[in-house]
């Protein structure tokens, strides 16, 4: 028994004397570092440039159509024939008929589609437009790419870094 007892002993010393039974603390492979990706940094300042730039041209552009709201994310809107169904929110089935511009009034496509708003089913812009809504309501929304299709576009309609204007109405 007592040479059990020293063998338990004599390994536990073992371990808390080498560093075979001690975790050792990770290690960063020798191609990254604590530093950001330069090319990154500067892609994110591009496209802030970029943002800001649009920014100016879709406000001048809204307003002057007249009567459009900008909204906190970035995208205007104005929304006519104010329904009075139920308000629209996440989990809600739409079914909508819309028709996809350029701001230059080119019409890009022109269909009916149904989709669960919070399922990221369309744009960002679209869906947080449709928020804004009730059953039976018509609207445009001027999005800017970043809302839209960003820095890849919606091939072969929508072209990459491309704002769009988005006529709908909601029809369920």
């Amino acid at each position: 028994m007592k040479a059990s007892y020293f063998l338990k002993l004599s390994v536990l010393l073992l371990c808390m004397t080498t560093s075979s039974c001690t975790k050792q603390a990770p290690q960063l492979p020798s191609n990254k570092g604590n530093e950001p990706d330069n090319s990154e940094v500067s892609l994110v300042k591009i496209n802030k440039k970029l943002a800001t730039k649009e920014d100016h041209i879709i406000k001048e552009f809204a307003e002057s159509k007249g009567s459009f709201k900008k909204n906190e994310l970035g995208f205007w809107y104005k929304i006519y024939n104010s329904g009075h169904g139920v308000a629209v929110k996440d989990s809600s089935v739409c079914k909508v008929y819309g028709k996809l511009m350029l701001l230059n009034g080119k019409t890009l496509e022109e269909a009916s589609n149904e989709f669960v708003i919070g399922k990221k089913q369309t744009i960002v812009g679209l869906e947080e437009g449709l928020k804004l809504m009730h059953r039976g309501d018509s609207a445009t929304f001027i999005i800017p790419w970043y809302l839209a299709y960003g820095m890849k576009g919606y091939e072969p309609l929508v072209p990459p870094y491309t704002s769009i204007i988005y006529k709908i109405k909601l029809l369920n």
